[in-house]
């Protein structure tokens, strides 16, 4: 059987007091503690809407970064799940996430316009866009997405920085830059007049790929080489995420920690299983979304699935296949 396992974790680190960040998976936007879920490759829900998977950092301080991050993911939620995407190209989803992107932007800025004490809430948002055949790469601001393979890692995403902008231009190199003190300086993000979502095809999936969303709490603590490391010695996406948590921890823990990982293969036999023996499982509708930690759940089409929320099974296996495109 032929399946996604998708687990996501937020962390609020060790300096900071509150998580500003929040996460999306499986129709639940939260900011606390974890949430898993498992789904076929030919799940209908898939199949007829899309699934999406999105990590948001709220900028504007604690309050107004938090709401914000919220925000956006709830915005993106609803809008792209309420857009129809009429048929099997890739246009309809590109659609219904710039409709998504514009409505996060306009209910940030409007209120911001509202509340003075909100003028400056803004949010990174990163995410990706499954569908029935292949996937969607999108974001705003200094939040990633990577694609692992082989060992080896890709960042698929160009941060909306400043540090970024630097490099383009040719005033630091790529090692300068990764050498570098982490630069927050963004040049778009959720909430700004100036706002662009950036959507692309992702490569070509294959089975043993993971592609990995996270804020920069992780990636400002961890470099490329610890990601590629993590996956090399984790058996499932969940103990691959929580050594990424645990280890931009040890590293200093200097900003929440965010972490969504999507891991696809070929399940045959004991290879990959699901063994969720001791975690509760049940399918993914909106009465029914089980969650580790607060989650806010968004209600979801009348439409019935075979996905499958997990909390803290193991859930995936890796293994490895030629190439590293």
């Amino acid at each position: 059987m032929r399946g996604f396992h998708v687990y996501g974790r937020t962390d609020v680190g060790r300096v900071r007091e509150v998580n500003e960040d929040h996460i999306l998976v499986g129709r639940i936007v939260k900011n606390r503690e974890s949430l898993g879920m498992y789904f076929g490759h030919a799940d209908d829900y898939l199949a007829s809407h899309g699934l999406l998977f999105a990590v948001a950092d709220g900028v504007g301080g604690c309050a107004g970064g938090a709401l914000a991050s919220r925000l956006t993911l709830s915005a993106f939620d609803t809008q792209f799940y309420g857009t129809e995407k009429g048929g099997e190209t890739i246009d309809g989803y590109v659609e219904a996430l710039t409709l998504a992107g514009n409505r996060a932007n306009r209910d940030l800025l409007s209120l911001a316009a509202a509340k003075p004490d909100l003028a400056h809430m803004g949010s990174t948002i990163a995410g990706v866009c499954l569908m029935a055949r292949g996937y969607l790469v999108f974001h705003a601001g200094d939040s990633r997405v990577y694609r692992l393979r082989n060992g080896y890692g890709k960042q698929l995403t160009v941060d909306d920085s400043l540090r970024a902008l630097a490099v383009s231009s040719g005033f630091l190199s790529a090692r300068e830059a990764e050498e570098s003190e982490p630069s927050h300086t963004i040049t778009n993000c959720v909430g700004s007049n100036d706002f662009a979502l950036h959507i692309a095809p992702g490569p070509d999936p294959r089975d043993g790929d993971v592609l990995l969303i996270c804020s920069d709490g992780l990636h400002d603590m961890l470099d490329l080489d610890f990601l590629e490391s993590a996956v090399a010695a984790s058996r499932n996406v969940v103990e691959l995420v929580d050594a990424l948590v645990d280890g931009a921890n040890a590293a200093g823990g200097h900003d929440n920690i965010s972490v969504v990982a999507i891991g696809s293969d070929l399940f045959d036999g004991n290879f990959g299983r699901c063994t969720a023996s001791a975690r509760e499982i049940k399918s993914l509708a909106p009465t029914e979304l089980v969650a580790s930690g607060g989650g806010e759940p968004v209600a979801a089409p009348a439409v019935a699935s075979e996905a499958m929320l997990i909390e803290g099974s193991e859930t995936f296996a890796r293994e490895g296949v030629d190439g590293n495109q």
